[in-house]
C-alpha cells in the first residue's frame, strides 16, 4: 500500500477525485433543476 503515498499517485488521485466531484455536482444540478437545462439548451 506504499504506492498510495507516492507523490505522483497522490497527484493523480486528486485529479481523478476532482473530476468525479465535478461530475457528481453536475449530475445533481441536472437532476434537481431540470428546467435549468432547458434554459441553457434553448
Amino acid at each position: 500500500m506504499s504506492f498510495l503515498f507516492h507523490r505522483r499517485t497522490q497527484k493523480i488521485a486528486k485529479i481523478v477525485w476532482s473530476i468525479v466531484a465535478v461530475l457528481i455536482i453536475l449530475g445533481m444540478v441536472i437532476f434537481f433543476a431540470p428546467g435549468l437545462t432547458n434554459l441553457l439548451l434553448a
